[in-house]
């Protein structure tokens, strides 16, 4: 009886927690939709207190803990930042998002062993397809051509590049969910994930997806000739739509402005560089932004790259925590492989040449950067299991 009742238990949260992941992806940054979280968390540390089987089944994953060191490390550095910021009071805040990403990741852990993480890809795919129709229903049909994807949904993204990077990540979730489950018919939304993508015009988000991607069907390609043809005909679908709505003529343009605009984002980095060696050692402190007119007159506040905004606020500490983070992510990327989960990888890698470019901070109340940044690392240090590894060889 004690163990139907730590099984329901662990269950119970494990389905706020999928519910959360669903509606989090639709409906972005709504405080009503952080409660299905809050529930998850409350029944997972209720779990942990009152079941000893799954409190030592959580402590002996040593594999995990081990893995949750650098995340725990980088999220309280910043979080102590903010002693030595214009806002030291918000320590309080920082600390309690801290707790909230960890939390994140220890109950994607535990989602995985159970063997519920093709309920959480299902659910960030079948989120962000849900968010790409209602965007592509509710967008000014007049300009949705001539103008990038936005002002569509009101609860979509704010930034339009974060959008992009939703509709990228459906795409990958999507491709984990269709191989956990076999329903290949589900290739059909991948082109409505791809064409909102395509029409944000959002040059990072595109070369990311582009280059994570080209992972996924370069290493180790075990694709088949099904696999081929669905790839190919996806691809030629899109081509022909941008072609014969003559979108292709708009995308070259942004492509060749990119070029031009490469030199604005390099004088932000310099600027962000210049500010940052003021305060080389420890940084700003959390809440420190830039404050900078760029070559065309536009206010700058961001760095426009996560890396540069570790340095400015956390300094060289701050930076090489970042850099030590991605680091042992990297080194999982192997366990991976030898389980044949390239699409994980894949999300991770996508996630850090996507904050290359984008510099809004990651620490905070369930926002973009969950999916973006967060998800993609729980992914990656989720490292296979030995019966993963078992039900693997048995299948190949």
């Amino acid at each position: 009886m004690l163990l139907n009742k730590t099984s329901r238990l662990e269950k119970t949260y494990i389905y706020f927690f999928v519910t959360f992941v669903f509606f989090s992806a639709i409906f972005c940054n709504v405080s009503k939709i952080n409660l299905l979280f809050h529930a998850s968390l409350i029944i997972f540390i209720a779990t942990l207190l009152l079941s000893k089987e799954s409190r030592c089944d959580f402590l002996h994953d040593y594999v995990f803990i081990k893995s949750l060191i650098l995340p725990f490390l980088f999220l309280f550095y910043f979080a102590l930042s903010n002693l030595w910021s214009e806002a030291p009071g918000n320590i309080t805040s920082t600390i309690k998002h801290m707790f909230y990403l960890v939390v994140f990741m220890c109950i994607y852990r535990q989602a995985n062993k159970f063997g519920y993480k093709k309920h959480i890809m299902g659910a960030v795919f079948f989120g962000m397809s849900a968010l790409s129709i209602l965007t592509l229903i509710m967008v000014d049909k007049t300009y949705i051509l001539s103008s990038r994807l936005g002002n569509g949904f009101p609860w979509a993204p704010d930034n339009v590049i974060d959008l992009a990077g939703y509709m990228a990540i459906g795409v990958f979730c999507g491709i984990i969910y269709i191989r956990e489950t076999g329903n290949r018919w589900l290739y059909l939304l991948f082109p409505i994930l791809l064409i909102s993508l395509v029409l944000t015009q959002s040059r990072g988000p595109f070369i990311a997806f582009t280059a994570a991607f080209a992972f996924l069907f370069t290493v180790s390609p075990s694709y088949t000739k099904k696999n081929i043809f669905y790839g190919v005909a996806v691809l030629l679908f899109i081509i022909s739509l941008i072609y014969f709505t003559h979108f292709f003529d708009n995308l070259i343009w942004r492509l060749e402005n990119s070029y031009k605009q490469s030199f604005i984002r390099f004088g932000i980095w310099k600027h962000a560089l210049e500010v940052s060696l003021e305060r080389p050692v420890w940084g700003w402190g959390y809440d420190k932004s830039l404050s900078f007119t760029n070559s065309v007159g536009e206010k700058i506040t961001t760095t426009h790259t996560i890396y540069l905004s570790s340095l400015l606020k956390g300094g060289i500490v701050g930076f090489l925590l970042l850099i030590s983070l991605i680091g042992y992510g990297i080194l999982q990327i192997k366990k991976h492989l030898q389980a044949q989960q390239k699409a994980e990888v894949s999300i991770f890698i996508f996630s850090l040449i996507y904050y290359m470019t984008q510099g809004m901070f990651i620490i905070g109340n369930p926002q973009e950067y969950w999916f973006l940044f967060w998800l993609p690392l729980a992914v990656i240090l989720c490292t296979p299991t030995k019966k993963q590894f078992i039900a693997d060889d048995y299948h190949n």
